[in-house]
Order: C-alpha cells, then sequence, then structure tokens
C-alpha cells in the first residue's frame, strides 16, 4: 500500500512538474513569437528606408541646372525661412533664415523628385509616421506635409540633432541604415519617435541623411495595447521604453507621457526621465530584472508574498528587451 501512495506521489509531482514546466514554456514562446513581430516590422522599415537612399543615391540628378523657385511653389524672402505651398508640395520643406540660399538651390528644386519616393515609402509601411531629407546644408524635405513654421526657429540648424549626427559619424554601407532606439522628441511635432536613418552620398560625396520615423505612440498602440498582459519594453540597461497598462498599474511603474511641445525643439531631448528597472523599488524585481540583463532568459520574484515569473526576448534591430510577467 506504501509503495502504491509512493509511486502515486512521483507520478503526481512528474505530472505537475510537466504542466508548470509546459506553461512555462508556452509562455516564452509567446513572448518570443511578439518579440518576432515587432523584429520583423522593424526590419520591414530598415529596408525600406535602405531602398530609399538607394533610389535618391541613383536616380536624383542633384547636379542638374535649375531655374528660379516657382513663385505660386516656394515661399522665400531674404532673412526668412524657406517654406512651401500644401497644395503645390507633396512635401514640406525648410531652410534656415540665416544661411545663403544661392548656393542650395539646385539641390532644394532637383530634390522635388523625392517626392515620388518617398509617397512610395510611407504607402508600402504603415508603421512609417514621417520620412525626411536633411542635407548638410540643414535643408529639409519632409513628408508627409507640415507646417515647419510651427515648430522650428527660423534659424535653427537640424545637422546639429541627433538623426543627423548618428548617420554622420557611422561608416557608410549603402545596406545598412541605422536605428536611434532611444525615443526622443521629435523636432517636426510628432512626439516621441524613434529613427531609421540611412545616409546619401552622391557622387561619393556625403550630401544628406535619409530619416523614417515611427511614434512611440503607434509603437504601443500596434505591440503593447493589450488590457491583460503583463508586457514591458526596455533597454539593454533597463531603462523603461513602454510598457502595458497592466503591468504599469501591478508594477508601479509609471507610463511615459507623450511630449508636449510648448516651444521649439532647438536640442535633443530624450526620454530621460523614464524610470530605470534596475533601481525599482523593489529589490526582489530588481534582481530578477538585473539576471535577465546578465543573460537569464527567465526569473522568478516575490512581491507582498505573491510569486512571480519574467521572461525575455531579444528584439536584435533596436536591441531592446521584451518583458513578459505571469504569476
Amino acid at each position: 500500500m506504501k509503495n502504491t501512495i509512493y509511486v502515486i506521489s512521483i507520478l503526481f509531482l512528474l505530472l505537475s512538474s510537466c504542466k508548470k514546466k509546459q506553461e512555462e514554456d508556452l509562455n516564452l514562446k509567446h513572448l518570443n513569437h511578439i518579440a518576432r513581430l515587432i523584429n520583423n516590422d522593424l526590419s520591414s522599415v530598415t529596408k525600406d528606408i535602405t531602398e530609399l537612399s538607394r533610389n535618391i543615391q541613383y536616380k536624383v540628378s542633384f547636379d542638374k541646372k535649375t531655374h528660379s523657385f516657382s513663385s505660386d511653389k516656394y515661399h522665400y524672402y531674404p532673412g526668412q525661412i524657406l517654406f512651401c505651398s500644401y497644395k503645390k508640395s507633396g512635401s514640406a520643406v525648410y531652410f534656415p533664415a540665416n544661411k545663403n540660399i544661392e548656393s542650395i538651390k539646385n539641390i532644394i528644386i532637383n530634390s522635388e523628385q523625392i517626392d515620388t519616393f518617398f509617397i512610395e515609402t510611407i504607402n508600402k509601411n504603415p508603421l512609417l509616421a514621417q520620412v525626411y531629407f536633411l542635407d548638410t546644408s540643414s535643408f529639409l524635405r519632409i513628408y508627409p506635409y507640415i507646417n515647419v513654421a510651427n515648430y522650428l526657429k527660423s534659424s535653427i540648424d537640424l545637422t546639429k540633432l541627433n538623426n543627423y549626427q548618428s548617420a554622420l559619424n557611422k561608416p557608410f554601407n549603402e545596406k545598412q541604415a541605422y536605428w536611434t532606439s532611444t525615443p526622443f522628441a521629435d523636432p517636426f511635432g510628432r512626439g516621441w519617435v524613434i529613427s531609421c536613418v540611412q545616409p546619401v552620398y552622391f557622387h561619393d560625396k556625403f550630401l544628406a541623411i535619409i530619416s523614417g520615423d515611427i511614434t512611440l505612440h503607434s509603437f504601443r498602440t500596434n505591440y503593447l495595447n493589450s488590457d491583460s498582459e503583463k508586457l514591458i519594453l526596455i533597454d539593454q540597461n533597463g531603462k523603461l521604453i513602454c510598457c502595458t497598462r497592466d503591468a504599469s498599474r501591478i508594477f508601479n511603474i509609471p507610463a511615459p507621457r507623450e511630449y508636449r511641445y510648448y516651444k521649439p525643439v532647438t536640442e535633443d531631448i530624450f526620454m530621460n526621465n523614464n524610470p530605470r528597472l534596475t533601481k525599482h523599488e523593489n529589490k526582489h524585481f530588481r534582481k530578477a530584472v538585473d539576471a535577465l540583463l546578465a543573460g537569464k532568459n527567465r526569473e522568478t520574484f516575490y512581491i507582498d508574498n505573491k510569486k512571480y515569473t519574467i521572461y525575455k526576448s531579444i528584439i536584435t534591430e533596436t536591441n531592446w528587451l521584451l518583458l513578459k510577467i505571469t504569476n
């Protein structure tokens, strides 16, 4: 009789262990599935921006001789910014008021050909909020159209900002674009964004950057909008990028607020007020996050005597970590 009870107990423990292991595997598989979806979508942005850059490099004749600006399309007066009419242009343009426009007229007028490529790229990839061309003189052509005068000062040098600098200092590879994976305030009014940036060369000379921007709002809506799952997206330093409402509520993680435009953006503004999960108020949660950052894919922790399991998957395009918490 004792042997029978012993055997039944062992079988029960084995079945419980198998069930628990199966649940853990399913949670990790589910998380990896979401991470793959995100990574595939970001990878498609990389490919589209790379293709856009190639089209501009090889199909736009920036040195073609041009005449004066079309007065019904472009509006420019000495000492003021350059901008164009929405009805006459698919894209918006900007050129600082304190720079000499004569030396760049060819690029400005010839860049009108880019609009076709911009429209194709945006239509192909719904994740993209905007694309733009920014040359070495701080001439901007951006699509979809925005009223740049609402967001830019008359004499800001856009080449000093994050996106331009991130491509300028990277080795050129026409098959590789670069992600600025830390969200920052878009100078053109779209709130927190991340960008995929590719340099543009013309006759082997660095000419401009191409940027494809994704708003953090749309990213969160697409992937972390669940009302029941506890999902958290962090960078490799444990800093929060965004999370689901349930994760924010249960683990007391302040959700990032959208950037508010009280004045024009004249310098890089990153999401530097985001909490770092490695400094969370609960030491058990902190240690679990530390373990994931150190290489583990799964860890357990306790909050108020309640046991939780936290899983990790990597989004390789941006080197982010996607976390899922279960109890």
